[in-house]
């Protein structure tokens, strides 16, 4: 931020990028991520924490990061974006909680991951949580004693790669308490005191970037005509996972063999672990439809984050663009089908990094506040009516959330867990992180009015993840001069 929008010392500008989930964070569209870390305890009673405890450990970190120890404070009548402000009277026991597990398997633990995942943050406080449950057991491959440490964030302090450089820093011995904050006197006059002696130049700045915005719309369809990357983005009929989000919804996990889904990816020259991932959830969510019997009549789409930060520099703590990619599930021949795959993940990675496209995606940035709370509040209006087409039908977002070094009080992370709650328009998202032994973790979250059996869809991604195994089999077994089409 330019030291020309500070008002005092701790008190920051949010930038566009992250504001932008302020605007859009009510009941249908809550913008938080969940990070849930699992510690073998087995060897280390140490860091199963009680109460005062764990918000001893926790206060020996508040200096990690800026959300710990300050509030989102909006502007009067919004006419500037909200700031970053110090909250010096919060108290840390009411963002910590401990919970003690008594019950094996995954259900007693889910029941509160659950909660979490759909209750609203309270955004008048320091917008995260911490909490840390003890005695969970019987997870299936995992050591047999963990304690899982739940890290909620809003998605205005940090996308999932800023969550995962916060996180290597609180689950190691890289203590940091918080600075002395005081607070600034007259905040809120001085806030919209500033907002309206710098709305002209706002305006101003946003109407110098028309033309240019106006360009680049051009440059992009010329580059469309020109087929710079290959396809662009259709709409497609609308699945039961787009409509409202009843404000219920799971989070169901199960793990891949990393080997398999190399195995695939192998057999298709191009192809990447991503692009053997969407195969796999669009082979699953095709046969999940068509059981439920409504078959999508074309293809579907999956929407998958992409970081920025090896493209260009953003000042945001958000650094993400978005991909629309075709899942191709139109296509019956599994290989076939991630051939295809694989081109248009590299194509809408081309689209991506084109400097129109770039540029059209950074109007936000000069986008007056009053303008993009109008479109949130657009946003919030939008009825979801199933029978209107859609660009994307569910979300697949592969973070490289390595837990290498995390520890607990000594005992070592065995593995993360990563979410984020369904919201309108999106009932159905997918998580793929790192265990600890290199295997992926796939997290589904669906709402459960539309999937009221996340268990079935997972046995979905198994058979799915099998048919695709087999067929890279098979294609082993033949002459190495075949080619697979394409």
């Amino acid at each position: 931020m330019h030291a020309s929008q500070q008002l005092a010392s701790g008190i920051e500008l949010l930038d566009p990028r992250d504001a932008d989930f302020v605007y859009n964070e009510y009941d249908g569209h809550l913008s938080h991520l969940l990070a849930v870390y699992l510690f073998d305890t087995s060897r280390h009673p140490d860091a199963e924490f009680s109460q005062d405890k764990a918000v001893e450990w926790a206060t020996a970190r508040l200096g990690h990061h800026r959300m710990f120890t300050h509030t989102i404070r909006r502007v009067p009548l919004g006419l500037e974006h909200p700031h970053w402000a110090p909250a010096p009277d919060f108290d840390v026991r009411d963002h910590v909680r401990v919970t003690a597990i008594t019950a094996s398997g995954w259900a007693p633990l889910q029941q509160h991951l659950d909660t979490l995942l759909t209750t609203r943050m309270d955004l008048t406080r320091p917008p995260w949580e911490l909490h840390f449950f003890t005695g969970v057991e019987g997870l299936g491959d995992l050591p047999g004693r963990l304690t899982a440490v739940v890290l909620k964030a809003h998605h205005s302090a940090g996308d999932g790669l800023a969550v995962l450089e916060l996180a290597q820093n609180i689950f190691s011995d890289n203590v940091r308490p918080a600075g002395v904050e005081r607070a600034v006197p007259f905040l809120r006059g001085r806030m919209f005191m500033k907002s309206v002696l710098d709305l002209p130049r706002q305006l101003l700045r946003f109407a110098k970037e028309v033309p240019g915005n106006r360009a680049a719309g051009r440059a992009v369809k010329e580059a469309e005509a020109a087929s710079e990357w290959g396809e662009y983005l259709r709409e497609q009929p609308a699945i039961r996972f787009n409509g409202k989000a009843s404000g219920s919804g799971s989070m169901a996990p199960i793990t891949l063999s990393t080997s398999v889904i190399r195995r695939i990816r192998d057999v298709v020259p191009g192809a990447t672990v991503n692009d053997a991932l969407l195969a796999v959830v669009g082979g699953a969510l095709a046969r999940y439809l068509a059981e439920k019997g409504k078959p999508h009549k074309g293809s579907l789409a999956a929407m998958v984050p992409r970081s920025m930060r090896k493209v260009e520099e953003w000042e945001s703590a958000n650094r993400l663009a978005v991909m629309v990619v075709d899942m191709h599930t139109d296509v019956l021949n599994p290989l076939d089908r991630l051939a295809r795959i694989a081109q248009s993940s590299k194509s809408e990675k081309t689209r991506t990094s084109h400097l129109a496209s770039r540029r059209l995606a950074a109007v936000v940035e000069a986008a007056p506040p009053p303008l993009l709370r109008l479109i949130a509040y657009s946003r919030k209006k939008n009825t979801h009516d199933l029978s209107r087409p859609r660009y994307q039908h569910t979300m697949v977002s592969n973070m490289p959330f390595s837990i290498a070094g995390f520890t607990l009080n000594g005992a070592p992370a065995v593995a993360v867990i990563g979410a984020q709650p369904p919201v309108d328009g999106d009932g159905l998202r997918h998580f793929v992180v790192t265990t600890a032994d290199g295997s992926l973790m796939l997290t589904v979250v669906a709402d459960s009015a539309t999937m009221p059996d996340p268990d079935h869809y997972l046995g979905l991604i198994r058979a799915s993840l099998a048919e695709l195994e087999e067929a890279a089999a098979d294609a082993t077994k033949q002459d190495p001069s075949d080619e697979i089409a394409s």
